[in-house]
C-alpha cells in the first residue's frame, strides 16, 4: 500500500508532467545538448550512455531519499517523509533529462527543484521556532505556500531568467528558514550540519555556472564543474534532512529534561 507521503508526492509530479505536455512551456529557457556540459558524450568510452559521470551521480539523489526515508517513515514526520520520496523520484527526473536532452524533461527539471525547495520551507517553518522569514510563512497556510512556489515557475514564461530568479527566492527562504530554526532550538551540531547545507549549496551554484569556464583549466574532463555541482546538490538534500533530525532529537531531549 502507498504510503500517503508517496502517493501526494506521485500526484504533485503527475500534475506538472501533465501541464508541461500542454506545450505551455515550450518555449521557456533551458539548456538543452550535450554542448552545454562540459563533460565529454563518451567521457568513459565502456559505459553505453553519454556523460557517465553525469548521468551516474543522479543516482545520489535516490541514495540521500533513502537514507533518511525509514527515520521519517517511523516517526510519522509527512514532510520529511515527501521531501525524501521527492528526492528519490528527481533522481530519475534528473536521470532523463541528461540522457533524453528534451526541452520538457529539462522543464520538470527545473520546477521540480524549487518545488523541492518550498518543501523545505514548509518541512523547516513546522518546527516549533520562529523568525521574521518562519513567521511570514507561517502566516499563510500550507497548501497557499505550496500555490505560489508552484505559479512561481510561470515566471519562466514571461522572462528569460524567470525560473533562475524563482530558484534564487526559493534557496535565500529555505536557508534563512533553516538558520531561524537552528538559532530557536539548535546547538553546536546543527550549526556544523547548517553550515555544511549552505557550503553545499554555494557549491552547487558556483560550480554548475563554472561547468563551461572551468573545462579549458580542468585536465580530468569527466569530473566537470556541472558533475560536482551535483555532487554538492545531493548535500544539500542529505544535510537539510539532517539539520531537521538534529533539530527535532534537540526538542525531544529539551521536552524530556523539562518533564523531569
Amino acid at each position: 500500500m502507498l504510503s500517503k507521503a508517496l502517493l501526494y508526492v506521485l500526484i504533485a509530479t503527475t500534475l506538472h508532467i501533465l501541464l508541461i505536455n500542454t506545450g505551455w512551456f515550450d518555449h521557456v529557457i533551458t539548456e538543452l545538448g550535450y554542448e552545454m556540459y562540459a563533460e565529454k558524450v563518451n567521457s568513459v568510452p565502456v559505459l553505453p550512455f553519454p556523460m557517465p559521470f553525469n548521468t551516474l551521480i543522479n543516482l545520489g539523489y535516490t541514495l540521500a531519499g533513502a537514507v533518511w526515508l525509514p527515520t521519517f517513515r517511523k516517526t510519522g514526520d509527512f514532510w520529511g517523509e515527501s521531501f525524501c520520496w521527492y528526492s528519490i523520484v528527481y533522481s530519475f527526473i534528473q536521470l532523463a533529462r541528461i540522457v533524453y536532452q528534451t526541452q520538457r524533461t529539462a522543464v520538470l527539471d527545473q520546477w521540480i527543484t524549487t518545488t523541492i525547495f518550498c518543501h523545505v520551507t514548509i518541512w523547516v517553518t513546522s518546527l516549533p521556532s520562529g523568525g521574521v522569514v518562519t513567521n511570514f510563512i507561517r502566516s499563510f497556510s500550507r497548501p497557499v505556500v505550496l500555490l505560489v512556489s508552484f505559479l512561481s515557475y510561470f515566471l519562466s514564461l514571461y522572462i528569460e531568467i524567470g525560473f533562475d530568479v524563482a530558484l534564487a527566492v526559493h534557496m535565500v527562504v529555505a536557508v534563512r528558514a533553516g538558520y531561524e530554526a537552528h538559532l530557536v532550538r539548535g546547538n553546536e551540531q546543527s550549526g556544523a550540519v547548517f553550515g555544511k547545507a549552505c557550503v553545499c549549496s554555494v557549491g552547487f551554484v558556483v560550480l554548475k555556472l563554472a561547468d563551461l569556464p572551468l573545462r579549458d583549466y580542468w585536465t580530468p574532463n569527466c569530473l566537470s564543474g556541472h558533475f560536482l555541482s551535483k555532487i554538492c546538490d545531493v548535500g544539500q538534500i542529505y544535510y537539510a534532512a539532517e539539520l531537521v533530525y538534529v533539530l527535532n532529537r534537540n526538542l525531544e531531549n529539551f521536552r524530556r529534561n523539562f518533564a523531569d
